[in-house]
């Protein structure tokens, strides 16, 4: 649904120590780690039958398992009651593994191959594949106005800026409508409509030209499955079921809300903290399906990244071509050339010459994350039946710097080129993400998370969020600044002295926009010393988190006046 919010850079200082200490106790068995993760988490899974695997990262299995099982003992049970992993090296899937509790009132643990998990927005992944294989079968194209595939439908996309929208700009969310945090969630699923009849019913504005600048759309995915759905004369779920599902065994899998009794497995219960444990919470349901209604376990997730590692095959199945594929997982919209940019579907992550990709997902009470490796054959999948504060992307954060997926941060060198202290002072302000509501109820948390800029000596900037976020940056291009101590980047578009636009890696589904004076609602000024500390921030903090939670209830279908606060 949405995305994650900003990452920040994983303190690996002790890895090598750690991995040193794990690779030392291999010879010992894995019956004293278990013990360890036991005591937060029920483990419940499969692995590859060798120990050994080869030359890649993953070279050891045991000392993998270990790692993993170490790294998922620290969060089950104190940050979730539940979770699943897959990893995928080449076509064998050397982990999947169900920690802790499916149900913490039925007790029953996750079951790699049988708990399934509402992944979210990981699901527009297996949308966009449905679009690519449409466009391979030349029943799509990715160039050609949407609405050429909409003439039997009562959708259609008005032409409000010129150039037509498509689907390279629906798979890259570029197509230029105002983003929305709610893909029409519902706490009943008798109020589920038909995906038509919401999509003609609650089209977003079109604020910017196609093309133009990323504002992640849950609608732009909903209207993406669709045209496939238009195209091939069925529906979303059923075309995704025939042609991805079924070829690849992912027997567990499904966009169908409520999930079919006849589906094998059970399905994850969401969970909400409650005081010191956890607490089962009411299931949600997502009218926008190919945006974030995707069912699955572990075992049928490790599939799809199988499929995607494979060049489109799993064994003798395949749902795409070698090239089509290779196209998917090619760079289709440019934001900056220094930052994370976007491929099919897939946004990049952490350092953009690393070639990896990822997507994250949101619901509810659901969170996910999905990552890439091609150019070292590896996938990983994270999902937990809870939404906690640190999303599943921490654990990818540190399976990656453990095996070294990509290059550990180094010190950045600043640039030779004079100007740096007038440059940071052309770029100091406050800014908004693209991909957040600009109206509405929940344009609140808009303000949660702007950004704010400031000069910290010659080719330093320092940042700041309303959460306390505060990092500091070096010049090392003119108006390109990295992180100290971490990967991202933060790279201004500058125009005859003013920014169009600030794009940031660990932010790739918006860019920020400098805030209007008249219109901003902090004061730059001193920012980290006086405005994100302090009172008025703690008041501001509160209403949006009141806000937030008055959203959730109503969508819950509770009385927003009566809440519980904390």
């Amino acid at each position: 649904m949405t995305p994650s919010g900003p990452s920040t850079a994983c303190d690996c200082t002790d890895r090598t120590t750690r991995r040193s200490f794990l690779t030392g106790i291999g010879g010992l068995g894995l019956a004293g780690l278990a013990t360890v993760a036991d005591r937060t988490s029920a483990t419940v899974g499969s692995r590859s039958a060798d120990s050994r695997v080869g030359d890649g990262p993953f070279d050891d299995l045991d000392e993998l398992e270990m790692f993993v099982d170490e790294v998922m003992a620290e969060r089950v049970g104190t940050i979730t009651p539940g979770a699943t992993v897959a990893v995928v090296s080449g076509d064998t899937p050397l982990l999947t593994r169900g920690y802790g509790s499916a149900d913490v009132d039925s007790g029953d643990p996750v079951r790699a191959d049988e708990t399934v998990f509402r992944v979210g927005s990981v699901g527009k992944l297996v949308t966009y594949t449905a679009v690519v294989q449409g466009v391979e079968r030349g029943v799509l194209d990715l160039d050609t106005d949407v609405n050429a595939y909409l003439g039997g439908s009562a959708v259609t996309v008005p032409d409000t800026h010129g150039d037509p929208v498509t689907l390279r700009h629906l798979g890259t969310h570029t197509a230029g409508f105002e983003s929305a945090l709610d893909p029409e969630v519902v706490a009943d699923p008798d109020a589920l409509e038909p995906l038509e009849t919401v999509l003609a019913d609650r089209q977003p504005p079109r604020i910017r030209p196609p093309g133009e600048l990323v504002g992640y759309s849950n609608y732009g995915a909903a209207l993406a499955g669709h045209v496939v759905a238009e195209a091939h004369g069925t529906t979303f779920e059923a075309y995704v079921q025939s042609e991805i599902f079924e070829p690849l065994g992912m027997t567990h899998s499904t966009f169908a809300q409520p999930v079919p009794s006849d589906r094998p497995g059970e399905l994850a219960a969401p969970h909400v903290r409650d005081g010191g444990s956890f607490s089962v919470a009411d299931d949600a349901y997502i009218n926008m399906r190919p945006a974030g209604s995707l069912s699955a376990t572990a075992t049928d997730m490790a599939a799809f990244v199988r499929a995607h590692l494979g060049g489109g095959a799993v064994d003798d199945a395949r749902i795409l071509g070698a090239e089509t594929a290779e196209t998917m997982h090619s760079r289709h919209h440019v934001r900056h050339p220094a930052v994370t940019n976007w491929r099919y579907g897939f946004h990049e992550y952490g350092d953009p010459d690393a070639n990896l990709v990822a997507h994250s997902g949101a619901t509810v009470d659901f969170t996910s994350y999905l990552l890439l490796a091609p150019d070292r054959d590896v996938g990983i999948f994270v999902a937990y039946n809870s939404n906690p504060s640190e999303h599943p992307k921490a654990v990818i954060d540190e399976i990656v710097a453990e095996y070294d997926l990509q290059e550990a941060p180094t010190a950045p060198t600043p640039t030779s080129r004079p100007g740096g202290r007038e440059r940071a002072e052309t770029v100091a302000g406050e800014y908004s993400l693209s991909s957040l509501p600009r109206s509405g109820p929940l344009q609140v948390v808009d303000l949660l998370e702007h950004l704010i800029v400031e000069p910290a000596g010659e080719r330093h900037l320092r940042t700041a969020t309303l959460d306390g976020d505060v990092r500091q940056w070096v010049e090392t291009d003119p108006y390109v600044y990295e992180e100290l101590g971490g990967h991202d980047v933060l790279a201004f578009e500058v125009t005859d002295g003013a920014v169009d636009v600030a794009n940031m890696s660990s932010e790739p589904t918006g860019v920020y926009q400098p805030v209007p004076s008249h219109e901003r609602q902090l004061v730059t000024g001193g920012v980290l010393g006086a405005t994100v500390s302090g009172f008025g921030i703690s008041l501001v903090g509160w209403g949006g988190h009141s806000a937030w939670q008055r959203w959730t209830q109503f969508r819950r279908g509770g009385d927003p006046g009566t809440e519980d606060t904390e």
